[in-house]
């Protein structure tokens, strides 16, 4: 995400399960990664990150954090209701879904021009 009133890029990762010290690590890169191919070090604040977990331990988080070079938020999040989760699609039938729209496509990129009159 870019913040346009801060000029500054914001590295958001959200991880479905409780916080672990090496998420830091793995956000970090994602962050290196945004300073070195996008941000414009001329005009752009740094970049900051946030890492949105299931669950945190407060102390792990503290301890994980006293070394971290960037700044660095780590929040806790809540996933869909089960009734919300419910009511979406399975994994597998998003990837039916997309494996056929994928074969679609390439049905009309190979298909042979109609003749010209």
């Amino acid at each position: 995400m870019f913040h346009v009133e801060q000029l500054r890029y914001i590295v958001v990762e959200l991880k479905v399960t409780d916080f672990e010290p090496e998420h830091l690590g793995q956000l970090a890169t994602y962050v290196t990664m945004v300073d070195d191919l996008v941000r414009n070090r001329q005009i752009h604040a740094p970049t900051v990150s946030l890492l949105l977990c299931t669950g945190k331990r407060e102390a792990t988080v503290r301890y994980a954090l006293a070394s971290a070079a960037a700044p660095v938020a780590v929040a806790q999040w809540q996933g869909l209701p089960s009734e919300a989760r419910a009511a979406l699609p399975t994994a597998e039938e998003l990837e039916t879904v997309i494996q056929d729209e994928l074969a679609h496509q390439m049905t009309l990129l190979t298909a042979k021009p109609p003749p010209r009159p």
